[in-house]
């Protein structure tokens, strides 16, 4: 019987038991509690590490029925039964000092409260510690002293203990810098509860999005192991090239076919095409920091496949931004909106090590938590330049047009992607038709949406904000494009044929301005509008599309004060 595309969840048990796929990660965790006593991993949010957490409690918890036909039920494994304690931190967001700590001890005395322990202490780490030797001795009195573990030759009444989403209390706060320090200390006297308990801890499994707590958790337990950018763990979470054909193969005719009735592909279209379009759509990521790239295989390194998408896209059978439908995580549009100038880079990116393995909320530099939520993923690695050894991409499609919808909803609020989508097609069809009128009131409602407490008069800003409200749209956005003669605000693909090039420049309105009319200002800005139109012909920035397209379009965009603009086009130098 053909198994069921699962629903999005994240319990083992739940997936095993309603007979839905699942790629078997047994392997990959087998290996990992033989060789490591306490290990970290960071990986986007939606990638399956609840579901890894689910399935590493339910083999720890002796649940062997539940393995059958998976790579573990063939090995060694004995499946001798743990305590384990699993915790979330995904708490809800609360303003409320003190309320992390409260919720940590709620769940503490919950999971005792299951296992018959009163657990009586006040602190965090001391309830810990508390929980964890009363488990120890639970299980020592309820199993046979000669019982042993043949994995790792110890009593099999060793306690494990998973803890996922470790970083949300800090990143969940990001808009109110004291909750987070607040927070990251409390989860530093919760981590340091695991100090002098290795005797009687068989494993330890954290899992984060960030590596924004990363520091307190290695402080407070010994001989931390990051797995992250470990080559062998590289395919842990996600699905590999592998995974996508062995569950959803029976599954590519029957799509290809509904997708050739909705004319999403061509009639004479393939499963081979259909493959493609899907590794072109949710294909890419690389967590292997250490295997040379090999572009002659797909398979050096490991690449990964964005299983939340995926499965989304076997149910509704259609090509849409599934992973990044509901914005971006809402503590990278924060990072935005309070620096947006530092998220404008162009890829490929050369970086150091540290860049991948550290986030500082604080630090001038997006590319760690770009890394580690899913933005930006690896795209090639030099072992021998050891100052900066590694190339960062954005890994494929859906996440070339989410990204700047995350810049979007950083500065004008979070809107319904249809709608953004309709403005893009308005947008387009105004440049064309030179209709000045409508791109002037498109740009003076986005802008008057701008938070006053994130306003920066200055024309950088400006650049930052029509190129989030541009791509927003849906509207493929290039910043800083270099000609001969310098480097335009921003160049718009419509089309292979069809290139826009924009020039921004922003006056600041002066603080007597009663004897200036709207009409007034909005002269103003078609003034400073003239002059950026002028720079483009100056400067020839049209001059490397010239013998690519057949229509190029040149705007100068005049910004006065806080939302007047002024807009004046021309075309541009075309192909003969």
């Amino acid at each position: 019987m053909r198994k069921e595309i699962p629903k999005i969840i994240q319990t083992f048990s739940e997936v095993i038991s309603d007979n839905m796929l699942y790629a078997d990660k047994t392997e990959y965790i087998y290996n990992i509690i033989k060789k490591f006593k306490v290990c970290f991993l960071c990986r986007p949010r939606r990638f399956g590490k609840s579901l890894l957490l689910s399935t590493i409690q339910s083999l720890f918890s002796g649940e062997r029925e539940l393995f059958k036909g998976l790579w573990i039920d063939s090995s060694d494994y004995t499946f001798q039964k743990h305590p384990v304690i699993r915790l979330s931190m995904d708490y809800s967001k609360t303003s409320e000092p003190g309320m992390l700590e409260k919720q940590i001890l709620l769940d503490l005395h919950d999971l005792g409260k299951d296992e018959g322990i009163s657990i009586t202490d006040l602190t965090i780490d001391a309830a810990l510690k508390q929980l964890v030797k009363g488990l120890y001795e639970n299980y020592n009195n309820l199993q046979s002293t000669a019982s042993i573990d043949h994995d790792r030759q110890e009593p099999v009444r060793k306690v494990v203990i998973l803890i996922d989403e470790y970083d949300a209390p800090i990143i969940d706060n990001l808009d109110n810098s004291m909750m987070a320090e607040n927070n990251h200390k409390i989860l530093h006297d919760f981590y340091r509860g695991f100090k002098n308990l290795d005797n009687i801890i068989r494993f330890v499994f954290v899992t984060g999005i960030s590596q924004a707590a990363r520091a307190s958790l290695g402080q407070t337990s010994n001989n931390i192991d990051d797995i992250s950018l470990m080559p062998e763990y590289a395919g842990i979470c996600g699905f590999t090239l592998q995974d996508l054909d062995s569950l959803f193969a029976d599954r590519y005719e029957e799509t290809l076919n509904v997708l050739i009735t909705k004319k999403k592909m061509q009639p004479d279209a393939t499963v081979a095409d259909l493959r493609k379009q899907l590794l072109h759509w949710y294909d890419g990521y690389v967590f292997d920091g250490e295997t040379p790239f090999d572009e002659t295989t797909s398979d050096k390194p490991i690449r990964v496949l964005n299983p939340y998408s995926i499965v989304n896209f076997f149910k509704v059978q259609s090509f849409k931004d599934y992973w990044l439908k509901a914005g971006p995580p809402s503590f990278l549009t924060k990072l935005i909106a309070n620096d947006p100038d530092s998220f404008i880079f162009k890829t490929p990116l050369i970086v150091p090590e540290e860049n991948l393995s550290t986030f500082n909320p604080v630090d001038d530099s997006p590319i760690p938590i770009l890394f580690q939520s899913g933005y930006l993923t690896l795209s090639g690695n030099s072992p021998e330049n050891e100052d900066e050894p590694y190339t960062l991409k954005i890994p494929n499609k859906e996440v070339a047009r989410g990204y700047p919808r995350a810049f979007y909803q950083a500065y004008f609020g979070y809107e319904n992607i249809n709608n953004l989508l309709s403005k893009g097609k308005i947008f387009k069809t105004a440049v064309l038709n030179h209709n000045t009128a409508e791109l002037e009131k498109l740009f003076e409602t986005a802008l008057a949406k701008l938070s006053s407490e994130q306003h920066i008069p200055t024309e950088k800003y400006y650049h930052s904000v029509i190129q989030a409200f541009i791509g927003g749209m849906g509207i493929d956005a290039r910043s800083q494009v270099s000609s001969s003669m310098g480097k335009s605000d921003l160049d718009l693909v419509f089309s292979n044929k069809v290139y826009v090039i924009i020039e921004v420049k922003f006056e600041k309105e002066p603080k007597k301005t009663s004897t200036m009319t709207t009409e007034d200002k909005r002269e103003k800005a078609r003034s400073l509008a003239k002059i950026a139109l002028e720079q483009i012909t100056k400067k020839e920035y049209s001059n490397h599309y010239a013998l690519q397209a057949k229509k190029i379009v040149e705007i100068g965009l005049g910004i006065f004060g806080r939302s007047k603009v002024g807009v004046l086009l021309k075309d541009g130098k075309t192909a003969r």
